[in-house]
């Protein structure tokens, strides 16, 4: 929750579209903090920016669609990442899906 609060003040410290360059300038940072980061926190990164910019978004008329978007996406592999690790673990059964 600190991280979501952080992002959205150093944003809305801003004016204007000096708030749309903060949070491109801000992207590199956020996208590392998924990439780079041990699994669960980067999950908790990821959670954290996605809110931030939603909120931004939606509350405060900025559109941060695209950077969602990117954020997303990024959490989508590490999920993807985690379930491949754990299906190498235990595999299922029965093809998935069906029961």
């Amino acid at each position: 929750m600190n991280r979501y609060r952080k992002i959205l003040k150093e944003v809305l410290e801003q004016d204007g579209e000096e708030r749309e360059r903060k949070i491109e300038y801000l992207m590199p940072t956020l996208c590392g903090l998924v990439d780079d980061a041990p699994y669960f926190s980067a999950l908790d990164n990821g959670a954290a920016a996605l809110t931030a910019l939603y909120t931004l978004c939606v509350s405060h008329n900025i559109n941060t669609v695209n950077h969602y978007q990117a954020i997303k996406e990024r959490l989508v592999h590490l999920i993807d990442d985690l379930l491949d690790e754990m299906l190498d673990q235990f595999p299922p059964q029965n093809p998935m899906g069906e029961e």
